[in-house]
């Protein structure tokens, strides 16, 4: 069946007509709304806006409160806190300046705690220097507070760590070949490039030689690099009495017959005839 264009046309305009018709009907049936109906969603709002005022004067009354509190706790805490300083002798000024000695130190000790042993070694007064600036801090009243008692602990017990961890001395081994003598050994690049040196192997290894002109292939001998805590090389010029009074040493001069006691395998009968280069060992009990 086949429709006329006049036809189809009318149609859709009439079509066109009844949906624009319909949602002006709809749209207006929406917008309907009674006097009554008007009044009492106003005063729904009305009630929510008075709501939410009283709601929001409530919370700033509360936080209001809040910070009274808090500002009087806060003079309560200042009160008590000035009353514990002043049992150690101290204002805040004081602890802080304690704090920041305590803070200086634990940097410092954990700068060595980084250190590889050989590195330590050498830096051993350091650590000695660490360790007395400790018992410095313990001294004072200030360390009796729990944050300072355990900050001053965990430093003590990194002190503790790093002289377990810092070797007595420093040396490399050498292992002795057929045709080798103390003062060949001495005299190597590798070891003194020196051979009246020869007495620091000696003395060093007097455990494993006996005659300074008997050593063997196969020998282990320990090549010294630096002296311990417990341990002094004659220098040219030296003698017991000399050595003892250094205040490095003993720090007394009538101390010398300990340091020939402990040394006499090495030294000799003749306590004043020591040679160069003697690695001696120092009596500290």
């Amino acid at each position: 069946m086949r429709f006329s264009s006049k036809l189809v046309v009318s149609l859709a305009l009439v079509l066109s007509f009844l949906l624009l018709f319909g949602a002006q009907l709809t749209l207006a049936q929406e917008k309907k709304m009674s006097m009554d109906e008007y009044r009492a969603q106003l005063k729904d709002w009305q009630d929510r806006e008075a709501a939410a005022k009283k709601a929001a004067e409530d919370c700033a009354n509360a936080v209001a409160q809040v910070k009274t509190d808090l500002n009087t706790a806060q003079v309560a805490y200042d009160k008590t806190w000035a009353e514990v300083l002043a049992a150690v002798g101290t204002d805040q000024a004081g602890y802080e300046a304690y704090k920041a000695k305590v803070k200086a130190l634990e940097a410092q000790v954990d700068g060595l705690m980084a250190l590889s042993p050989e590195e330590l070694f050498k830096k051993r007064d350091e650590l000695k220097a660490a360790e007395v600036k400790l018992a410095e801090l313990k001294k004072d009243r200030i360390s009796a507070l729990t944050e300072m008692q355990n900050a001053l602990a965990s430093i003590e017990g990194k002190i503790a760590q790093l002289k377990n961890k810092m070797p007595k001395a420093l040396f490399d081994l050498y292992n002795v070949v057929v045709g080798d003598y103390l003062w060949k050994i001495s005299g190597k690049k590798n070891i003194y490039a020196n051979p009246m040196q020869w007495m620091r192997i000696y003395s060093y290894n007097k455990d494993q030689i006996k005659d300074p002109d008997l050593i063997y292939p196969k020998q282990v001998f320990k090549i010294q690099r630096e002296c311990g805590p417990d341990e002094y090389l004659v220098a040219k010029g030296d003698y017991l009495k000399k050595i003892a009074a250094d205040p490095k040493v003993l720090g007394d001069p009538a101390a010398w017959t300990k340091i020939y006691q402990k040394n006499k395998a090495v030294i000799g009968e003749d306590p004043q005839r020591i040679f160069p280069y003697t690695v001696l060992v120092i009596p500290r009990d």
